[in-house]
């Protein structure tokens, strides 16, 4: 396996493919989702705009010549939350691995790179969404050192 950035020329198909994956899974976890199919043509565009705006980029891993799953971590965003104080942060905003990929330290190789990229543009703490339900996606994360920041609660009406 080789961690490397994100090439347009090479990878688009491969990340398409991960974003689909990611994002089925996640409304596998919440019906509310939409499926990926429906969203990767407007989503990719988005988080390559999103990486120019907070600093970011995508790291792929690459396994024989195929994207096997990528990372997406913004360096700098600000917390536009008065209460927050401008507070700034990196964030993990995408992790997805393919499931024929899984198990095999891809996930934790990404947030390593992740995190190094995040250091060496000047961010002294990252943070991770993750839903509720994604238990597997928890214990990655726990395992890498990451702990609870914040809680959204929801109570459905």
């Amino acid at each position: 396996m080789i961690l490397r950035d994100y090439c347009p020329e090479t990878d688009l198909a491969g990340l398409r493919a991960c974003v689909v994956a990611l994002q089925d899974y996640e409304s596998g976890l919440d019906p509310r989702f939409p499926d990926g199919a429906s969203i990767v043509d407007a989503y990719v565009p988005d988080i390559l705009k999103r990486c120019e705006t907070y600093k970011g980029k995508i790291i792929v891993a690459d396994v024989d010549g195929e994207v096997a799953g990528y990372a997406m971590i913004w360096a700098s965003v600000k917390s536009e939350e008065i209460e927050d104080g401008g507070f700034e942060a990196a964030r993990l905003a995408d992790l997805a691995v393919l499931e024929k990929y899984r198990r095999q330290g891809i996930a934790t190789a990404l947030i390593e790179a992740a995190e190094n990229y995040a250091r060496d543009q000047g961010a002294t703490c990252l943070h991770i969404g993750v839903m509720a339900a994604n238990r597997r996606a928890q214990a990655v994360y726990a395992a890498s050192g990451y702990g609870p920041f914040a809680m959204k609660l929801e109570k459905r009406l």
